[in-house]
């Protein structure tokens, strides 16, 4: 007897599961768009016909696209499911994310699919659609991005050339690029949604790069409400507040994230935002030690070596290496808000002479 009823549990659990990401699916998204002063991207030049967005796949077109889920098609194992390179009917190359609901907590694929129809920005990986048909495997499809994330691109183009030569595709003014691509969608999540939402994943794997070096960001899996000193609120029922407390659930934890991808770019060293980065005494703290307002040129003991620098270029790169400094100041409270570091990084002569709003760091300690 306890037998039938276990069976009989798991199918009633399926078929809840199903009808649960059939309603999520065919919800509209929210008109979240950014409607500040903020710059907004512009469009992409790859194909991205609107007759794809948000797209229902069938299990058949799915097979068909990754050429059934070929380990020559294998991106990567990831821990949210596995992904596949894969091209439609059209044309149009995607990323296939493969989800395992035996393995994988189904939480994770339920609020990713929430966030994509309820947030809306030109600033994350773009979700061109979805299969729930088949019963053990869900799947999302993303626009394909060609250069895809910092981290990788980082290594199998820059670092078998860098030998001192200059690298024309990572110029100083590409990595500014990027930097404002990441500020504007952080800024969109801290200060245009309500309540504020914290991405918690910012590191160079997670920051997608289009043919353009446009930014978008993904790991969006994670995205949740900041959280509050009680218990915190909840976006929707698929954002709950972080487990792990206070530490990764707050923008401040997003601006310190984003202080080690600037600290990245500055230095050319796509180390620091890494999960497996630990702080010692002869690597972050003694790195922003030549950041400093007194002597500019000490800069130069951090910056990456295939770059040429000039006097002018000198004083953005340093502006920039401050607002870093300033980003990963020990103490949260001290770190500035994105909307204050987006307007560095369009502007970094603030910073150079004195006014930027967001100086609150002081003489920055690390122990």
């Amino acid at each position: 007897m306890s037998r039938i009823y276990d069976n009989w549990e798991r199918l009633v659990g399926a078929t809840l599961l199903r009808e649960e990401l059939r309603l999520i699916a065919q919800r509209t998204p929210s008109d979240l768009s950014l409607a500040s002063s903020i710059p907004s991207p512009p469009p992409s030049p790859s194909p991205s016909p609107s007759s794809l967005a948000r797209s229902s796949f069938t299990y058949d077109e799915i097979l068909q696209a990754t050429d059934n889920f070929s380990s020559s098609n294998l991106i990567m194992y990831a821990r949210t499911g596995d992904l596949f390179w894969g091209a439609l009917d059209a044309g149009i190359r995607v990323v296939v994310k493969k989800v395992d609901l035996s393995l994988i907590n189904r939480i994770s694929f339920m609020q990713e699919l929430e966030f994509y129809n309820k947030v809306s920005h030109p600033r994350f990986v773009p979700l061109l659609g979805h299969c729930l048909e088949n019963d053990n495997h869900k799947f999302l499809v993303y626009k394909y991005m060609p250069h895809m994330d910092l981290h990788s691109f980082w290594f199998r183009n820059v670092v078998p050339f860098y030998r001192g030569k200059n690298l024309d595709w990572l110029k100083w003014e590409t990595r500014l690029k990027i930097a404002r691509g990441i500020a504007e969608g952080l800024c969109y999540l801290h200060h245009k949604c309500d309540p504020p939402l914290v991405h918690r994943n910012i590191d160079a794997s997670s920051i997608l790069l289009d043919d353009d070096f446009e930014v978008r960001l993904g790991r969006l899996h994670e995205v949740c409400t900041q959280a509050k000193e009680t218990n915190g609120s909840r976006f929707s029922r698929g954002f709950e507040r972080s487990i792990s407390g206070t530490s990764d659930a707050t923008c401040a934890y997003d601006v310190y994230c984003f202080g080690m991808v600037l600290l990245e770019l500055v230095t050319g060293r796509m180390k620091y935002s890494l999960p497996n980065y630990h702080i010692t005494k002869d690597s972050m703290p003694n790195t922003l030690s030549n950041v400093i307002s007194q002597d500019k040129k000490l800069i130069l003991n951090i910056v990456d070596g295939s770059l040429t620098i000039g006097e002018v270029l000198l004083k953005e790169i340093w502006a920039v290496a401050f607002v870093a400094k300033a980003c990963l100041d020990p103490k949260p409270s001290r770190r500035p808000q994105m909307s204050h570091v987006l307007e560095a990084l369009h502007n970094p002569s603030i910073v150079v002479n004195g006014s930027w709003k967001g100086k609150r760091i002081g003489l920055i300690q690390f122990s």
